[in-house]
C-alpha cells in the first residue's frame, strides 16, 4: 500500500506544499516562454498553489478578446483504496505521477482542459473536457501524454490545447 510521507515544518507547511511550489515556479518559467502567454504569476506569491496566465487567443487562431489559462499541481498525490494500484488506468496514460490541471477560458464563455484528478463523469485520471458556454455541460474524452517530465509535461500539453482550439469554430 502507498502511504505518503508529508512531513509538517515549523510554519505549518508540508514537503508537498513546497514541492509544489517548486514544480509550479518551474512550470511559471516554462509556461512564460510560450509564445501565446501575455503574463503568468504564481499565487499566492509566497507558496504557489495556482498558476495563473493571461493569453492572446489569437496565437491559438480564436477570435476572442481575452483567454486565461489556469494550471494548478499537486505532486505524488495519496490514491484512494480504489486507485493505490499505480499500475491501474488511472495511472498509466501519464508516465508523471501528480494530480495536476491546465485549464483554458475565454471571455466569450467557453472552456476547455487537460485534468489528471479523480472525475466521476470518465473513467481513469487523465481526460480532456470541454464547454462552449459557463451554464453547458461539459463533455469529456480520455487522453494520454508520453512526456517524462514536468516541463515535458506542459509543452505537450501546451500543443495538444493548441491543436484542440484551432479545429474549432471560433465563437460566434
Amino acid at each position: 500500500m502507498y502511504v505518503q510521507a508529508d512531513g509538517v515544518r515549523p510554519d505549518g507547511g508540508t514537503t508537498s506544499g513546497r514541492d509544489r511550489h517548486r514544480i509550479l515556479r518551474e512550470l511559471r518559467g516554462e509556461l512564460a516562454r510560450h509564445p501565446a502567454v501575455l503574463s503568468v504569476e504564481g499565487e499566492p506569491p509566497s507558496e504557489y498553489r495556482e498558476l495563473q496566465a493571461t493569453l492572446d487567443p489569437s496565437w491559438f487562431g480564436r477570435s476572442g478578446e481575452r483567454a486565461t489559462l489556469r494550471m494548478t499541481w499537486i505532486p505524488d498525490p495519496s490514491p484512494g483504496p480504489e486507485d493505490s494500484d499505480r499500475t491501474s488506468d488511472a495511472w498509466i496514460r501519464t508516465p508523471i505521477q501528480a494530480y495536476y490541471t491546465v485549464h483554458y477560458s475565454e471571455s466569450s464563455g467557453f472552456d476547455c482542459g487537460f485534468h489528471c484528478e479523480p472525475n466521476s463523469h470518465i473513467d481513469g485520471l487523465l481526460h480532456y473536457q470541454e464547454r462552449d458556454e459557463v451554464d453547458d455541460c461539459y463533455t469529456y474524452e480520455q487522453v494520454s501524454f508520453d512526456a517524462r517530465s514536468v516541463s515535458g509535461l506542459l509543452w505537450e500539453v501546451m500543443d495538444a490545447l493548441a491543436n484542440r482550439l484551432s479545429i474549432l469554430d471560433g465563437p460566434e
